[in-house]
C-alpha cells in the first residue's frame, strides 16, 4: 500500500458519519494471506470501519464481502481503491446514484441475479465498470455482485473463457466485454428467463433461507429449473437441504409440477454417491408417484446397494403406498 493510499484510506475514514463493518473471508487459499495483510493496514488506517474475519471452509478462494451482496475476489489498490471506499460509503447511509427511469426497473427485479465482473490491475477502464454496477446491489437485494481479479485468480478467469479486462457476466448466460450500457444491463436483468437461473444464483437463495421463494419462482413458471436438479443432488449436504425443502413445498402445492423431478433424477442416480442417491430416493417417494414403486422395488430387493441406500428405499416405498390409499 503506497503512502497516497494511506493517505486515501485516513480521508475517506474521517468523512464517515459513523461506524459501519465488512467481512473478511478466508480459506484454505494461500492468497487470503494478502486479503488478511490488506485488511489488516485498512483497519489500522480506518478507525470507523469494523472487520469481521470469517473462517469459510466451503469458499474456495478469499473474498472482501461489503455489505449483503458484494464480492471481492480482489485486493482494491490502485485505481480499485476508489470505488472499494464508495461501496462501503454507501454503508454508511449514502445515497447511491441511479436515474429514477433504472431505480423504477430494478424495484420491479423479482428473481436474483448474479453478476461476475473480471477486472485487471493494469486495466484504465476497470474502475469505472466497478463504479457502475455496485449501486445496483444496494438498489435490489437480489442482485449479487462479485469482482474477481483474473490475474489474481487465473484459474476462475479461464474457467469463464475470460480474455479480456472488464469482463461482465450475468448467471453465467450473457456476457459483456468492455464498456457497458447500464440500461441494457438492467433490461436484460428483468425480463430474463428465470428457467434459465445459475445453479449458483439458486444455491445463493437456499443458503439465505429462501427455499419457499425458490419454490414459488418454479410454481409461478410451472417449470422444474434445470439448475434446481442440480442443486438436489449437489456433492454438499446444506445445498440439498435446502433444495429439498423448496421440493416439499412444491409438492403440497402442485404434485404433478413435482413429478418433473423423476426422470433427470434418475438418470443421475447411478453416477451419484451413495449418500447422494438416499435423498434422490427420498426426493422421488415424496412425489408420492406409483410409477416408481417397480423402481424402488428393484433397489430393495437387488442386494448390490449399501443398507443406507435400501432403507432409504423401503421408507420411500411406505410414503408412496401411503400416498396411493390416500388419494381421493
Amino acid at each position: 500500500m503506497t503512502s497516497q493510499e494511506e493517505k486515501t484510506i485516513k480521508r475517506w475514514n474521517d468523512g464517515l458519519s459513523g461506524k459501519i463493518e465488512m467481512d473478511l473471508i478466508l480459506t484454505e487459499d494461500e492468497r487470503s494471506t494478502g486479503f488478511r495483510e490488506f485488511s489488516d493496514k485498512l483497519s489500522n488506517l480506518a478507525s470507523k470501519l469494523s472487520i469481521n474475519q470469517i473462517k469459510d471452509d466451503e469458499n474456495q478462494v478469499p473474498a472482501i464481502k461489503v455489505g449483503r451482496s458484494i464480492y471481492y475476489h480482489a485486493i482494491p489498490l490502485g485505481a480499485e481503491l476508489e470505488p472499494f471506499l464508495e461501496a462501503l460509503t454507501l454503508l454508511d447511509g449514502n445515497s447511491f446514484k441511479l436515474t429514477g427511469e433504472v431505480q423504477n426497473r430494478l424495484d420491479k427485479v423479482k428473481i436474483p441475479a448474479d453478476l461476475k465482473l473480471y477486472i485487471a490491475k493494469q486495466c484504465p477502464f476497470c474502475p469505472k465498470s466497478v463504479k457502475q454496477l455496485i449501486p445496483l446491489t444496494f438498489a435490489n437485494e437480489l442482485i449479487k455482485l462479485e469482482i474477481i481479479d483474473g490475474t489474481l485468480f487465473p484459474e476462475i478467469a479461464e474457467l469463464n473463457n475470460i480474455r479480456s479486462a472488464p469482463t461482465l457476466l450475468l448467471d453465467e448466460n450473457f456476457r459483456w466485454t468492455g464498456t457497458t450500457n447500464l440500461n441494457e444491463i438492467v433490461e436484460i436483468i428483468l425480463n430474463r428467463n428465470p428457467s434459465n437461473l445459475s445453479i449458483s444464483s439458486i444455491i445463493s437463495l437456499l443458503k439465505e433461507g429462501n427455499a419457499d421463494q425458490v419454490a414459488e419462482m418454479m410454481l409461478d413458471h410451472n417449470c422444474i429449473f434445470p439448475a434446481f436438479i442440480n442443486t438436489l443432488i449437489h456433492e454438499k449436504w446444506p445445498v440439498r437441504l435446502g433444495a429439498m425443502v423448496a421440493f416439499e413445498y412444491i409438492v403440497e402445492k402442485n404434485n404433478a409440477l413435482a413429478s418433473q423431478v423423476i426422470n433427470p433424477l434418475w438418470e443421475q442416480f447411478q453416477s451419484v454417491e451413495d449418500r447422494i442417491k438416499g435423498d434422490i430416493i427420498y426426493v422421488l417417494g415424496e412425489t408420492g408417484n406409483i410409477e416408481m414403486v417397480s423402481k424402488l422395488e428393484n433397489l430393495l430387493y437387488s442386494g448390490i446397494y449399501h443398507d443406507e441406500v435400501r432403507d432409504a428405499a423401503r421408507e420411500a416405498l411406505k410414503r408412496i403406498e401411503k400416498s396411493i390409499r390416500t388419494m381421493p
